[in-house]
């Protein structure tokens, strides 16, 4: 950059800021930080866009983080309400409070190239005032068109209308009892909600589609005004027809816009945006999902605490230092159940030891209590729930 262009940029920045400038740094011809004595005593933030040694107006920046802490970021344009510089090609902002900030460009206007690098800035004590200056290339006619037909192609996604949406929601139902899958052992269920969110009735029409199968015959559900419906793991089961113990997959919902909804849509205009408020305000798809590790429900189970000792073990499998001590053991009961102590007793250490039958039998226990109590099962089970984003087509 000429020592001429360096020059006139300072002197239309400290016109329009009103700012007796005491020195100029120029970092890699990018960024430029400005002390100056400021009678506001506010900080201020001057933007500078230029291409060889003219100024480009209408250029878009993001400041991050938002000095004013409302966003994330603060976004600003060239000539919009928020420049206190009317001057094209120059911005500027005041009361900044004190801090770093990153200033990126993320628009040039349409004859230039965007500058990709941000700048970074500070304000300091009140009174040291930031810019950032950039640096836009023009561009070549063949990239002119190029941009111009990106621009074309974005407006018409975000216009062209949409015939159709569809959701795709995974489900997961039956039983696990092997470990030769992803999934625990364990039950799974799948709960799909539907919410028609609109004041008008819709019609929607959702299919199965399980695993290395094809895809079901579709089924009609009308929704009324607000209404809602639900696809639970019988229903899936039903129309897959088939007797394995765990099925999994997708429902594919789809809900077709017709003239006639179109039209309630969009005041008679029978076209529907292709944005994401547009599409998500007509149906409310979500997918709850539990598992669970036990065969039933947790409740209320009776336990007999056995006080024991074993007199004599033939085999040589149970530890010699468990042999006439004093041990229990806690095991399930029933009510009204008739059960022999020594039996459960016997039953545990075999399973435990791998004691055979004739070991068994002559393994010696002396029960010397048996006491009752009530126990809960442990719950062992997860839930999430996941809401489903429509697709859409033409």
């Amino acid at each position: 950059m000429s020592g001429h262009t360096v020059a006139v940029i300072a002197s239309i920045v400290a016109a329009a800021a009103a700012i007796s400038t005491v020195f100029l740094v120029l970092q890699g011809q990018n960024l430029l930080t400005i002390f100056a004595t400021n009678s506001s005593n506010t900080g201020k933030l001057t933007i500078i866009s230029i291409s060889d040694s003219s100024f480009t107006n209408q250029s878009r920046y993001v400041i991050s983080p938002d000095p004013f802490g409302n966003l994330a970021n603060y976004p600003i344009q060239d000539g919009s309400s928020a420049d206190e510089n009317k001057a094209a090609g120059i911005v500027e902002i005041s009361g900044l409070p004190d801090g770093r900030y990153l200033v990126t460009q993320i628009e040039a206007s349409s004859q230039y190239q965007t500058d990709m690098v941000s700048k970074t800035v500070e304000i300091m004590n009140q009174s040291r005032n930031g810019v950032a200056m950039f640096n836009n290339n023009a561009l070549q006619e063949s990239e002119q068109q190029q941009q111009q037909l990106q621009k074309q192609q974005e407006v018409q996604n975000r216009t062209s209308p949409i015939r159709n949406l569809t959701y795709y929601v995974k489900f997961e139902c039956g039983t696990i009892s092997g470990d030769q899958g992803p999934l625990r052992p364990g039950h799974y269920d799948t709960d799909i909600g539907i919410l028609n969110k609109q004041d008008f009735a819709a019609q929607i029409q959702w299919s199965v589609t399980a695993n290395n199968s094809r895809n079901t015959n579709s089924v009609i559900r009308m929704l009324e005004p607000q209404g809602s419906t639900n696809i639970v793991c019988k229903d899936l089961q039903n129309i897959i027809g088939n007797d394995q113990r765990f099925i999994e997959g997708f429902v594919i919902i789809n809900l077709p816009l017709e003239p006639g909804l179109l039209a309630s849509l969009s005041d008679g205009a029978q076209v529907l945006g292709r944005n994401f408020e547009d599409m998500n305000n007509l149906l409310e798809v979500q997918a709850f999902y539990t598992a669970n590790a036990l065969d039933e429900l947790p409740h209320e189970v009776l336990v007999d605490k056995i006080t024991f000792a074993i007199v004599n073990d033939t085999s040589g499998r149970i530890p010699l230092e468990m042999i006439n001590k004093t041990l229990d053991i806690a095991v399930p009961s029933s009510l009204n159940e008739i059960s022999d102590p020594e039996i459960k007793v016997k039953e545990v250490l075999a399973e435990k030891y791998g004691l055979s039958t004739q070991e068994l039998a002559n393994l010696q226990l002396e029960i010397r209590s048996v006491s009752g109590s009530v126990g809960t099962m442990i719950d062992d089970h997860a839930i999430s729930l996941s809401t489903v984003m429509p697709q859409p087509s033409g």
